[in-house]
């Protein structure tokens, strides 16, 4: 079963650095990976302010996203994904396209509480 995995990101493409604020990114995108491992851009939504925490959390569950890569949360969008199910994982200050890699690989650790402020260079386990 394929699955949409949301990341927020500086920029639009895949070899763009993940945004170490959720709330502050440029863009959300959504890729998509199937069952064998291989991934694709499927959306790029640009983020251009919000009217509460909860408007992207509802536009990532719209779209059928089943877990988030994060470097950085709120409390209440985190909390909020909770409520919606989406599971987020603690991403790494890097490209989006090494941390779809490194989730793939099940190197990414769950995120277990909100943080603005990252320090995500050991977020992943070898």
């Amino acid at each position: 079963m394929n699955r949409i995995i949301g990341i927020p990101s500086n920029g639009a493409e895949l070899s763009d650095n993940i945004s170490s604020h959720f709330g502050h990114c440029n863009y959300f995108l959504g890729i998509e990976i199937s069952n064998d491992g291989k991934y694709r851009k499927v959306f790029t939504l640009a983020n251009n302010g919000h009217s509460g925490c909860m408007e992207p959390v509802i536009n990532m569950k719209q779209r059928n996203v089943s877990e988030m890569i994060l470097t950085g949360i709120g409390m209440r969008p985190f909390m909020g994904f909770q409520q919606v199910n989406i599971n987020l994982f603690q991403g790494v200050n890097t490209t989006i396209e090494e941390n779809i890699r490194l989730f793939i690989q099940g190197k990414l650790r769950p995120m277990r509480d909100a943080r603005c402020a990252t320090d995500s260079s050991h977020a992943h386990t070898n």
